[in-house]
């Protein structure tokens, strides 16, 4: 094979300019009528039907008329004829005194020289009887003189002009009948049909002649173009499968057909080549103008090919270019050919198969890439690995091979003799040995050997289908040490079974003792928790009882404060009424919370969750604590959403926020701030209460929350209260599944923030 190189395509177009491929191949007359080739195949044999019939047809009518012409001279003859002798007879008989039938006969003798004797021609003359008197020729006086004329021949008076009649004979014939002066009667021209048709047979029998003469060459030379266009077509019919078969191998195979002329500068592409390229599948000559800009500027093997003084049909040519594809990707393609010698062909060629070879190289460079990162991956494994083929050469090996066995490259290097390699080499020496397992197994086999510099390795060797092996050596110092180790590590874990068995024993006697234990703790459990709902139930009971006469107290210290049924007296009363009205209305508020606080601890307060709107449950709340608040000069801000919705206990919402705006009062002092905002996130509804109060420390924010839990600071200690308020508001808030968080510094104010669950409380909750 030969590699082609040249410095450019370019070459190309200086060496045949103009008249190469830069000027459009003019189409031959044969290449402008193969589209109608198969019509004029079917054409010429109908034309030369057709021509034959037409000719017949026209031969037949010149025949024909030809006949008609001759009789209609005929006919103008006998007449002439007849009027001649008509005259003649007379002028003779008018000078004949003797005999009229000699006078005729002499007048028919004189006469009919001179108007034409014709073959088959008879002339009669009679008399007023019928009877013939005179007849020309000699042989129609031996047959007609003397006797009466044929009935279908006799003519009423007057009759002049030709006629057909029928002779006794059966012949046909034409009759001029002229009148005759007295004695005689008539003059009777009968020239037979077949006579007067002489002439007309033979010119007929000439124009049949030429007729069938050119018919028959004509017919028979339709019919060798017809067995020629039979064989055309099959042979077109031959090259077509021939073509279509060579197409379908090119296309299966990727491959396009090149036949270049190149002295002649054309080259022509299978349809394959096009389909290739992805361009419009067509076939036929491609122009230098369409081929250039689809050769890659840095290959230039058809220049070089088209340099050529010569191409040697003994030595083949192989090289590989890349050409633009129609989606705009280059396509690297090989082309294989020769060169071949033509009779009668004066230009060089070069023809050949060129093979779309891209995925080829895209998979070799895979393949190398493959190779590389396999070997780079043998070579970072920390065993010694060795492959060998069938013949056990060393296919590959990594250098921990390599240095185990003191090997150099080039001794171990792919190709090399495995056995002959380990003899070579200076490497590991082997003091003692086993082979693990029940022996080998298809060819596979594991050992285990100890090195003298006491190393230990494990040896893997396996057979590969194609017979050759794998050995895999693994480094096994550590792990024999490590077995050493263990073995003494078994002895003392042995003594250490029996002190753990003589501890077992003392273990299962302080089990005894836990269950004992947890027995009286669960005991106790159940005694504290019964004390707890007893403690619940009893203030249930006593706030209930509390309740009577506290409303009694409240009643009629009311009365006396207002003063219902008249002025006390003293104004001193009217204050002592006033205490009595305000303490008890703070000791039914503290009941009220101890009896919330002991329903929700009883676990008989039951919600009731609703959809609510939380803007207007804020505003109620707002106003109850509004009269408090202006008391002490506190400004409540509120910034809460228009038509927020919750599904929830309104009642228990209104204490919540009840209960925080009353602390929030309580403990902020004269001219301070509480903001109260709410806003919607992700299912839940968050209530933030910030005021500016004495605020709590870090110590006892834990506590707050817990029933009877207060911040004892100097500032709550002047403040009345049952410390419920933040118990019953988080634990209200839990049983709606949300939360309740407080965030405070000492001296700047407390923030308190609820969750509540938009879809309302959650069933483990509830």
């Amino acid at each position: 094979m030969e590699r082609i190189s040249a410095p450019s395509a370019d070459a190309l177009i200086h060496a045949y300019g103009p008249r190469g491929f830069a000027q459009p191949i003019n189409a031959s007359i044969e290449s402008w009528l193969a589209p109608y080739e198969p019509i004029l195949r079917r054409l010429v044999p109908v034309l030369i039907v057709a021509f034959l019939v037409v000719m017949g047809a026209g031969a037949a009518l010149q025949i024909y008329n030809s006949r008609i012409d001759a009789l209609a001279a005929v006919q103008n003859d006998i007449a002439t004829a007849a009027s001649a002798v008509d005259a003649d007879l007379n002028y003779r008989v008018t000078l004949t005194d003797g005999d009229l039938a000699t006078a005729a006969q002499m007048a028919l003798d004189l006469s009919a020289p001179r108007v034409g004797a014709h073959p088959g021609r008879i002339m009669l003359a009679t008399d007023a009887t019928g009877i013939v008197v005179a007849a020309m020729p000699a042989a129609a006086r031996r047959q007609f003189l003397g006797k009466p004329v044929a009935p279908h021949l006799v003519r009423p008076a007057g009759t002049i002009g030709t006629d057909y009649v029928q002779l006794g004979s059966g012949a046909q014939a034409l009759m001029a009948v002229r009148p005759l002066p007295q004695p005689l009667a008539k003059l009777y021209v009968i020239q037979t049909v077949d006579d007067a048709l002489a002439n007309w047979w033979r010119a007929t029998l000439l124009t049949s002649t030429l007729f069938a003469t050119t018919g028959l060459l004509l017919l028979v030379i339709g019919i060798a173009f017809h067995i020629q266009t039979m064989r055309a077509a099959i042979a077109d019919m031959v090259n077509h499968n021939a073509r279509a078969t060579i197409d379908a191998a090119l296309e299966s195979g990727r491959c396009g057909l090149w036949d270049w002329e190149i002295g002649a500068a054309q080259m022509f592409w299978s349809a394959s080549m096009f389909e290739l390229l992805g361009m419009a599948g067509r076939e036929g000559l491609v122009t230098i103008d369409e081929l250039q800009p689809l050769l890659h500027p840095e290959d230039s093997y058809l220049g070089g090919i088209a340099s050529m003084t010569g191409l040697d049909p003994e030595a083949a040519v192989d090289f590989q270019f890349r050409m633009r594809h129609a989606e705009g990707r280059w396509v690297w393609l090989r082309a294989r050919g020769r060169g071949l010698a033509v009779a009668g062909v004066p230009y060089r060629r070069f023809v050949g198969i060129v093979v779309d070879i891209t995925e080829q190289l895209e998979l070799a460079r895979r393949n190398a890439a493959a190779d590389h990162r396999i070997r780079e991956a043998i070579e970072t494994v920390s065993e010694a690995f060795v492959v060998c083929d069938d013949r056990d050469r060393i296919v590959v090996c990594n250098s921990k091979f390599r240095e185990l066995n003191g090997l150099s490259e080039e001794v171990a290097r792919p190709g090399a003799s495995y056995q002959e390699a380990l003899a070579a080499g200076g490497g590991a020496k082997v003091v003692d040995g086993r082979v693990l397992g029940n022996g080998a197994r298809d060819g596979a086999r594991d050992l285990e050997v100890q090195l003298a510099d006491g190393r230990w390795f494990q040896i893997s060797e396996r057979r590969t289908h194609c017979d050759g092996f794998v050995s895999v050596g693994t480094d096994i110092t550590a792990l024999k040490r490590h077995e050493n180790q263990l073995t003494a590590s078994e002895q003392r874990l042995r003594a250490s079974v029996a002190d753990l068995q003589r501890s077992q024993y003392a273990l299962e006697m302080q089990t005894q003792q836990l269950a004992e234990l947890a027995e009286k703790y669960s005991e106790q459990k159940t005694q504290a928790e019964e004390a707890s709902r007893a403690k619940s139930e009893f203030l249930a009971n006593m706030s209930h009882e509390l309740r009577t006469p506290l409303n009694a107290i409240i009643g009629f210290s009311e009365i006396l404060k207002d003063g219902h049924f008249g002025p006390l007296g003293v104004t001193k009363y009217g204050e002592y009424a006033r205490d009595i009205h305000d303490s008890g209305h703070f000791l039914l508020s503290v009941i009220d919370d101890i009896l919330d606080m002991s329903r929700i601890e009883a676990g008989r307060l039951k919600l009731d969750p609703r959809p609510t709107q939380l803007d207007d449950t804020l505003e109620e709340t707002m106003r109850v604590v509004s009269k408090m608040a202006e008391d002490k000069a506190i400004i409540i801000e509120a910034e809460v959403p228009q038509d927020m919705a919750l599904v929830a206990d309104r009642r228990a919402v209104k204490q919540i926020a009840l209960n925080l705006l009353s602390n929030a009062v309580k403990f902020t002092p004269r001219g301070g701030m509480i903001s109260v905002r709410a806003r919607k996130a992700r299912g839940v509804i968050a209530i933030a209460i910030e005021d500016t109060g004495i605020g709590i420390p870090r110590r006892a924010i834990d506590k707050l929350g817990k029933p009877f839990e207060q911040v004892q600071s100097q500032f709550s200690k002047n403040h009345k209260g049952s410390g419920l308020g933040l118990a019953i508001a988080k634990s209200l808030a839990e049983m709606h599944g949300g939360s309740l968080r407080i965030r405070s510094t000492v001296g700047r104010g407390t923030t308190v923030v609820v969750r509540l669950p938009v879809a309302g409380p959650v069933p483990q909750a509830a």
